[in-house]
């Protein structure tokens, strides 16, 4: 019988996705009580401004590697461990079942790579299925071992080893584009008054802003070979992802980190034009100040924000003029004897800035406009 990349693919995840509801339930079980650990999602969704109202599934392994990768309020990261491994193996996987989910055409190699996630994913919880994942790679190994004609070693070692390809930039660092770097002077963080929101099973504190941990899912042939199907069905996947995980997430920033999931650190501005028009037909949402919004959140209906201090690595400038009004329409309900001025420096303190350059200054006035506008 011949090998079939596609269901190699699709019985590693589902083993995997049998195998990790006892893990996240086993983990969280003596916090959630009676709940299931889904709960801890549904409370996620709400405190982000999803417009869904889902309900999930234990077995959807869509909602457990959510669980793996992000933060779940107060219990932080109860999965990772320093290295960062769990987050790192369930963004790939993250991309992976994306890509099975829109039909994408899977080689032989990238079958053994997924499977390979899996695998390494249930050896870092000492998971007894693991056996079951390792058979599955192994029959992937088999395949690719037999259509490159080498040995399974080789062939193993050619499909782990994506090599990085750095291009030469014409355009500023995102590190630049606030005139300066805060997070080497005194450390600015938010108003506590500012964390506070509704206790819940999760804690009573707002969420902060999150950076997506960036994952090399291919090399720079990849971005090459832009826009043949198959490029393309993989930029849009990882972008895909970026911008669930970090939206809403300014266009460039999301270029950026789609090309280094490529294996790129910077990006030409030609690159940067066919990346963005395949992030443009990947069904997100990009509005007129060039951020892009996942498919769960409603622009028009969202009155979250993510605070941060000014170690995050999230330039000023790349924060939603939407999210700065909210954070703006927070602070002023909540201390309504606040000059204009006074309003302008706790906004800027709650995402970590205290000093106003040229460029700052004009896109926290952009922002405020919207809030003035509502009055």
């Amino acid at each position: 019988m011949s090998f079939k990349p596609n269901l190699s693919v699709k019985e590693g995840l589902d083993h995997l996705a049998r195998r990790l509801d006892p893990i996240i339930a086993g983990r969280l079980g003596g916090d959630l009580g009676n709940h299931s650990w889904t709960v801890v999602l549904e409370i996620l969704d709400e405190k982000k401004g999803y417009a869904t109202g889902r309900k999930y599934w234990v077995h959807d392994l869509q909602a457990q590697l959510r669980m793996l990768t992000e933060r779940l309020g107060d219990f932080g990261y109860p999965f990772d461990d320093k290295q960062r491994t769990v987050s790192t193996l369930g963004n790939e996987l993250r991309i992976v079942r994306n890509q099975l989910a829109h039909m994408h055409d899977f080689s032989v190699a990238e079958a053994f790579r997924a499977n390979d996630f899996s695998v390494r994913l249930l050896e870092h919880f000492h998971d007894e299925g693991q056996d079951t994942a390792k058979y599955i790679r192994h029959e992937a190994l088999v395949a690719l071992a037999l259509e490159e004609g080498v040995t399974e070693q080789a062939a193993a070692e050619e499909a782990t080893a994506i090599p990085a390809v750095a291009d030469v930039s014409e355009e500023e660092s995102s590190d630049a584009l606030d005139g300066q770097d805060e997070s080497k002077l005194e450390v600015i963080a938010p108003d506590p008054a500012v964390l506070v929101q509704a206790p819940s099973v999760i804690g009573g504190q707002r969420l902060g802003f999150e950076p997506w941990t960036v994952v090399q899912v291919g090399g720079i042939d990849v971005l090459d070979d832009l826009p043949k199907k198959v490029a393309k069905e993989k930029v849009r996947a990882a972008a895909v992802e970026i911008a669930t995980y970090e939206g809403p997430i300014h266009l460039d920033r999301l270029v950026q980190m789609t090309a280094q999931s490529f294996g790129l650190q910077r990006v030409r501005s030609s690159r940067e034009k066919k990346l963005a028009y395949q992030i443009q037909r990947a069904g997100l949402l990009v509005d007129a100040d060039k951020f892009v919004w996942p498919g769960e959140i409603d622009p028009g209906a969202w009155h979250e924000f993510r605070p941060n201090d000014s170690t995050a690595d999230r330039p000023f400038v790349h924060i939603s003029a939407v999210e700065i009004a909210n954070a703006a329409r927070f602070i002023q309900a909540h201390q309504p004897d606040l000059s204009e001025d006074e309003i302008a420096v706790a906004v800027l303190q709650t995402f970590g800035r205290r000093r106003r350059t040229k460029q700052i200054a004009s896109h926290l006035a952009h922002a405020l406009s919207r809030l003035a506008a509502e009055q």
